[in-house]
């Protein structure tokens, strides 16, 4: 089941992808089956956007699953899937339909920092003793097909790729035996960043240069529900760029798992769903403290991150469009 958030006609859907890739509409398509099929205390809000969908927890699954068995069943009756009202639900790719990030504004990020083996082991550091994580906002955040754009004022750009666990259920005070609870699925992140903005003169860490810059976090294709990934660990991860393999690893390398990362987050923090947390680079990163001068993002590229039962998100890299100069 493939989540996500898609654009037709400047009009904004939440649905998802099915296995012959065509677009539905949830919203629509789950008012047209509760008009045939009435569920009792039934919400259809619960589609109007990805946290609508996990704030009505797994029964939101569940139903989306008895909406999919509807509409696969009117197909074998020769019918194409239309709402009662006339509106339609299915959209084929041709149609002009385009993907965003399945990330709601006004989400709360959370990215883990130095959170695997083999990225501790190439930095020559001590593991870390608890999670460490920083933010970024919705401005970095862009969404499949969306270019990463390189801005001028960093001058060694470079890519990670991390899962990221989507919350479903708002907590706090969470105990890692019930952190699982509050996710709703998995996606997958490449976050780009500044090493020399980010490691500047000075020895200070500066993460809202190095890391926080418009369009500088891809986040996509969808959302993966917990259910179907199953035990996240291990994953397989990949990431590429114009074909090169920067990063090749599995997810059983992070030093902290999800449940002991939402344990300590929400220690005076309150999860939302919608909420996301990337959980950090495997290691092979191509960054400014490894002197890897070779890595350096350039406009152009193309960089592509898979990982195991969730996909493949696949951006363009291009420069920033400055503005003419005063006067």
């Amino acid at each position: 089941m493939r989540l996500v958030h898609f654009v037709l006609a400047d009009q904004f859907h939440f649905g998802m992808i099915t296995d012959q890739n065509e677009f539905i509409d949830l919203d629509t398509a789950c008012r047209d089956f509760f008009g045939v099929n009435p569920i009792k205390g039934a919400d259809p809000s619960r589609f109007r956007d990805m946290r609508a969908f996990f704030q009505g927890g797994p029964e939101s699954v569940d139903i989306t699953r008895k909406i999919l068995e509807y509409i696969d069943r009117r197909r074998k009756a020769g019918w194409t899937p239309r709402a009662a009202t006339g509106a339609r639900f299915l959209f084929k790719p041709e149609e002009g339909v385009r993907l965003l990030a399945p990330v709601i504004s006004g989400s709360k990020i959370y990215c883990l920092a130095t959170n695997s083996r083999s990225h501790v082991a190439e930095q020559g550091k001590p593991a870390p003793t608890q999670p460490f994580a920083f933010t970024r906002f919705f401005n970095s955040l862009v969404g499949p097909n969306e270019p990463l754009v390189l801005h001028p004022a960093g001058t060694f750009p470079d890519v990670e790729l991390e899962l990221a666990a989507v919350i479903g259920l708002r907590g706090k005070h969470v105990s890692a035996a019930k952190a699982m609870d509050h996710v709703a699925g998995y996606t997958i992140a490449l976050d780009m960043g500044y090493r020399d903005l980010q490691y500047p003169p000075g020895g200070a860490v500066d993460w809202v240069m190095g890391k926080g810059f418009d369009a500088s976090m891809a986040v996509g294709p969808w959302v993966i529900p917990k259910e179907e990934v199953g035990d996240p660990y291990p994953l397989r991860m990949e990431l590429k760029v114009g074909g090169t393999v920067r990063q090749s690893g599995d997810t059983a390398d992070y030093i902290f798992r999800i449940p002991q990362v939402i344990e300590h987050l929400t220690k005076g923090i309150t999860l939302e769903p919608g909420d996301l947390i990337s959980l950090g680079s495997l290691g092979g990163t191509p960054g400014y403290e490894f002197e890897k001068e070779s890595r350096r993002l350039a406009a152009g590229d193309s960089i592509e991150g898979s990982i195991e039962k969730i996909g493949r998100l696949v951006v363009p890299v291009k420069a920033e469009a400055l503005p003419p100069p005063a006067g």
